[in-house]
Parts: C-alpha cells; sequence; structure tokens
C-alpha cells in the first residue's frame, strides 16, 4: 500500500513539471536554504545551551528570537523536500538513506516541539539538562543532514 501511495506521487503531474523542468534545482535551492535557516538557529541554541556563547543573555531569550527562524527553516524544508520527493519517489522507497533520514527526522521534528521547546524555555534548569537537550538536538539534525547526503550517492 505504502508503494502505491510512493507511485502515484510519482506519476502526479507536479512530478513531471519537476522532472520536465529547470525547477528541481529550484527546489534543492530552497530545500538547502531551509536546511541553512533551521540548523542554524539550532547550533546558535545548542551553542548557548553548551554554555559557549551568549552566557550573558537567558536561554528563554535567546529561544524566543530563534524560534520563528527554526520554524520558516522547518516549514521551507518540508514544502521543498515534497516537492522534491515527488519527482523521484518510488527511487526513494528503495532507499535505505532515505528511511534512515525520514526516521531521524520525524524523531528530531518531535523533540523539537516537544523536549527541546520545553528546555529552551526555562532558564532554572541543570546545565547537564541543557547540555543533553543541545547533544540531542546537534546529533539528530546533523544525523538528517548525513542521510540527505547519503540521497545523493544512492
Amino acid at each position: 500500500m505504502l508503494l502505491q501511495l510512493f507511485q502515484a506521487c510519482e506519476q502526479s503531474s507536479m512530478a513531471g513539471v519537476i522532472r520536465s523542468t529547470w525547477l528541481a534545482p529550484l527546489f534543492e535551492v530552497f530545500h538547502l536554504l531551509g536546511l541553512t535557516v533551521l540548523v542554524g538557529a539550532i547550533v546558535l541554541m545548542s551553542l548557548r545551551l553548551l554554555g559557549l556563547v551568549m552566557t550573558s543573555r537567558p536561554v528563554s531569550e535567546i529561544a524566543a528570537e530563534l524560534w520563528g527562524w527554526s520554524v520558516f527553516g522547518l516549514i521551507t524544508q518540508l514544502t521543498s523536500g515534497f516537492v522534491l520527493f515527488t519527482s523521484e519517489s518510488v527511487r526513494w522507497y528503495n532507499s535505505t538513506p532515505f528511511w534512515v533520514k525520514m526516521t531521524l527526522f520525524f524523531v528530531a521534528v518531535v523533540f523539537h516541539f516537544t523536549i527541546y521547546r520545553k528546555v529552551t524555555r526555562r532558564d532554572d534548569l541543570a546545565p547537564s539538562a541543557y547540555r543533553l537537550t543541545a547533544a540531542l538536538a546537534l546529533t539528530l539534525w546533523f544525523g538528517i543532514g548525513v542521510g540527505g547526503r547519503a540521497l545523493t550517492t544512492w
């Protein structure tokens, strides 16, 4: 059943347009832009959680300033990623790196909107809680990046 969904995506008119025009590279640029903005916000926040930068500012203040950027990056990635996915979805169905990337992506998004968000809104946690949160966030999002890179060689 899942394979049929992937086949339907690949046979859609949107996928045909993406494959037959110059739009794929354009959506790839937007995908990388979204990744850069999202991971940039997460790296900055994680560096603060690790106590390496902006230590004179409260964690919650920095998190409030970066939250919109991370959401913008995530929405940009989701939108452009879906468009790129449709053009080669059957290929991705059979790709181990794709499934690893998507699994990490799902876990990272759930983590980002639950634990990460809760921790970064507080200024009264132990440094170890901040460091663990930062380490998990960085591991998940950089893992997704490595998975995405692996897709280009699959």
